[in-house]
């Protein structure tokens, strides 16, 4: 291997061992026996939920977006919907601790770094699968010629850096969307999370037409499909081991929706 191709190497071994460590370090904590209920949230903090939630969505939908036919392409959508999107995130994340909304604020954290770190254990069982050629592809390379719109030169250490960060963007996305949708749960519901993204990955453009894999891998060998199943269930079951321990509050968006909408009426009986 060339000079590039060590610094790639380097990169994505750098990024896996990281999140695995930190998974690690993080599940040494004990898990508090007590499940507290979260507190009735004013309106501004259920829409700065709702915000926070809309930001989550962005990351992983401008893939699937830019690998449609017709549709905007990565460049373009990373510059006016990704990084406004994050923007708005800070300000959502800044906004909760200023307004001391302590379930969002501590929803926001917990979602971000858990679902990031725990992409180290999904990168272990891919990058695994990658170098024993079950898989067609590196994806997180990938990601980074989409953005920069260099896909004719080809990859570069600077672009790989990029679609790591990307890559592990998106996973702190769907562990965003797990403690803002659902709050604190077992570890079990991180396991369900995992597979449906699983759907999702092996359903949608980036798989099934730019990597032309065809639904849920089919038209390749079938490690893909065993490799990239085994992975989400590896982050989806640490996803949920790290939510149980760090999310403090029971408690679904559907839990906050039913309590705002019953205090409508009171309110307006006064």
């Amino acid at each position: 291997m060339g000079a590039k191709e060590w610094v790639s190497l380097a990169n994505e071994l750098l990024f896996t061992l990281i999140g695995v460590i930190i998974t690690f370090l993080a599940l040494r904590r004990k898990k508090e026996e007590r499940d507290d209920i979260a507190p009735p949230c004013s309106l501004g903090e259920l829409m700065a939920t709702f915000l926070a939630m809309v930001c989550a969505a962005v990351g992983p939908n401008i893939l699937i977006i830019g690998l449609t036919p017709g549709m905007p392409e990565m460049p373009v959508l990373a510059k006016f919907a990704l990084v406004p999107s994050l923007l708005l995130l800070a300000v959502v994340f800044w906004l909760s601790k200023h307004q001391k909304w302590t379930v969002l604020d501590n929803r926001i954290w917990t979602g971000i770094w858990t679902g990031a770190v725990a992409t180290g254990t999904l990168d272990a069982v891919r990058l695994t699968g990658f170098y024993l050629g079950l898989m067609p592809g590196n994806m997180p390379r990938m990601f980074g010629v989409l953005i920069l719109n260099t896909m004719a030169t080809g990859p570069t250490p600077f672009s790989d850096f990029l679609g790591y960060l990307y890559h592990y963007w998106v996973a702190a996305c769907f562990g965003l969307t797990l403690t803002l949708i659902c709050g604190k749960v077992r570890w079990w519901a991180g396991l369900i999370w995992g597979l449906l993204i699983e759907v999702g990955m092996m359903t949608t453009p980036p798989m099934v037409v730019d990597m032309d894999t065809g639904y849920f891998g089919l038209k390749k060998v079938f490690g893909l499909l065993g490799v990239s199943l085994i992975a989400h269930i590896v982050y989806g079951t640490f996803l949920g081991l790290l939510a149980e321990r760090y999310t403090r509050h029971k408690g679904s968006i559907i839990h906050f929706i039913r309590i705002r909408l019953k205090s409508q009426p009171r309110r307006m009986a006064t």
